[in-house]
């Protein structure tokens, strides 16, 4: 690029990020509008709030879901965000960014929670604070994960908005406000790429929206659907990253509260809503919208979710935290005819919903009538299964990895919580019909049994609306479907 004077540069910046700004609709609306071109520079990017800012004007653009790359590596000299209510100030422990971050329980995003590493801070380069003297290096092949945290000096005195405060953690529970993340590539990727997970080093380009087979989708009428989400609203849910790497329960204390619901339930609902209305006729929904901004952000949580499995993360069954996960990456493996996240049917990455359901066999028989069961302590009256209960298809809250927890109780704790939680991916599996792809048919016949005895809803827990609608219209359609002797 041709060098031309300081002042220059300047005007042209400010042009920049004007024009930056009008590639987007506002922040309090959702719909993304044109991605940029690879050809913008600039010396900051700012997305959600949040704004990284260089020594140097950088080339950078946008990935297929409107996440930011920058051609590197590049010398960041400022991270700033405009969240925080005026007299609250961030700790050194607070607002932290992670490079690559890892699939463990460690984390550098806030302090405030035991599972903090200062070491996996980097906002603090030389434990100093950023700045056109104390750089921070980003190097190519690394995606900077940069959260916002919520601030408070009591459960009583702190930011507007800050989440209900958790009793274990004396935290909000989550933490977090929100999160972007800023890619750093070699050079600039061809249009229309999605981002490489953040997790892990391998930040190659390997998938891009002119591989999407839309012939994969259905458009299934919804004239006699109830409860249709609202397509931009169902967007927002999915526009910025879900961070999910963190392991186990204490990971939802990190899942931003303006990206993603903190409880794994909860994301399973919105996964289940995401993955149906995708296969209706949006064509003959109001305003006739188009599919493809919800499609892109939910086959980017789809890579996301097969990087932290790639980088040695899983989702094992435990209560109420960690349904869901599975189904968006198969989505995309089928979306993008990529071998790898279709075969994900194979993987050995312990996922929850497979991971508690099963065959009653005679070895569950035998555990709950021997002395080695000890039934959930929380339930009442714990019932042991019986040669009548042999094949029957059965969920038990940690049955992969402790197999004595079960129980036969219909009301056995979280038993309807991961019901309601997983009924839309499931009917989404059935009508794209990937249940032999999923490999775990238990799933899809437990859940065919769930239904059979509650209709979806099973005192407070209860589907969604729209997924109830869809079972009830079209869970008949697609066949074979179990049902009780």
């Amino acid at each position: 690029m041709e060098k031309i004077n300081l002042f220059v540069i300047f005007i042209i910046g400010i042009a920049l990020t004007s024009c930056e700004k009008e590639n987007f609709i506002p922040e309090n609306q959702t719909r993304l509008a044109k991605v940029l071109p690879t050809e913008v520079y600039g010396y900051s990017i700012e997305q959600h709030g949040i704004t990284w800012s260089f020594a140097s004007e950088q080339q950078y653009g946008q990935f297929a879901n409107g996440d930011y790359w920058v051609v590197g590596p590049v010398k960041i000299i400022n991270i700033s965000n405009t969240y925080h209510n005026e007299g609250f100030t961030p700790s050194k422990k607070q607002d932290g960014s992670m490079i690559n971050p890892g699939t463990n329980s460690n984390q550098g995003y806030d302090g405030t929670l035991n599972s903090y590493n200062s070491v996996l801070n980097v906002n603090y380069p030389n434990d100093q604070i950023i700045s056109r003297d104390n750089v921070l290096l980003l190097g190519v092949n690394e995606s900077l994960v940069t959260s916002v945290s919520w601030l408070y000096n009591s459960e009583t005195d702190k930011e507007t908005g800050t989440p209900r405060f958790n009793r274990g953690t004396n935290t909000p529970r989550p933490v977090l406000r929100t999160a972007a993340i800023l890619t750093c590539l070699s050079e600039a990727p061809p249009e229309g790429s999605f981002r490489p997970p953040y997790c892990g080093s391998d930040k190659s380009i390997k998938y891009n929206k002119n591989k999407i087979k839309m012939s994969l989708l259905k458009n299934l009428s919804p004239s006699n659907i109830t409860s249709i989400p609202d397509v931009v609203q169902i967007e927002r849910q999915f526009q910025r990253v879900w961070l999910d790497h963190v392991y186990q329960s204490f990971g939802a204390y990190l899942h931003p509260s303006e990206n993603m619901r903190h409880y794994g339930r909860d994301l399973a609902k919105e996964i289940g809503d995401a993955a149906l209305i995708l296969n209706l006729d949006f064509s003959s929904l109001p305003g006739s919208p188009s599919k493809d901004v919800l499609l892109y952000e939910f086959i980017q949580l789809g890579i996301d979710f097969a990087g932290i499995a790639d980088n040695g993360g899983s989702w094992p069954p435990n209560g109420g935290f960690h349904m869901g996960r599975k189904w968006p990456i198969l989505f995309a493996g089928i979306i993008l005819e990529d071998d790898h996240m279709k075969n994900v049917g194979n993987w050995s990455t312990v996922f929850q919903e497979d991971a508690q359901t099963f065959y009653i066999s005679q070895a569950e028989i035998d555990i709950t009538n021997s002395n080695s069961w000890n039934p959930d302590s929380r339930i009442n009256n714990p019932q042991p299964y019986s040669q009548l209960n042999l094949d029957l298809p059965e969920w038990g809250i940690r049955h992969a990895t402790q197999p004595t927890r079960d129980a036969l109780n219909w009301d056995a704790t979280y038993r309807h919580i991961n019901g309601v939680a997983n009924s839309g991916f499931v009917l989404a599996a059935h009508i794209m019909e990937q249940t032999p792809t999923w490999n775990h048919q238990p799933l899809f016949d437990y859940m065919d049994r769930w239904w059979e005895l509650t209709n979806g809803t099973y005192t407070s827990q209860r589907t969604t609306p729209f997924t109830k609608s869809m079972w009830e219209e079209y869970r008949s359609t697609y066949t074979p479907i179990w049902v009780s002797e």
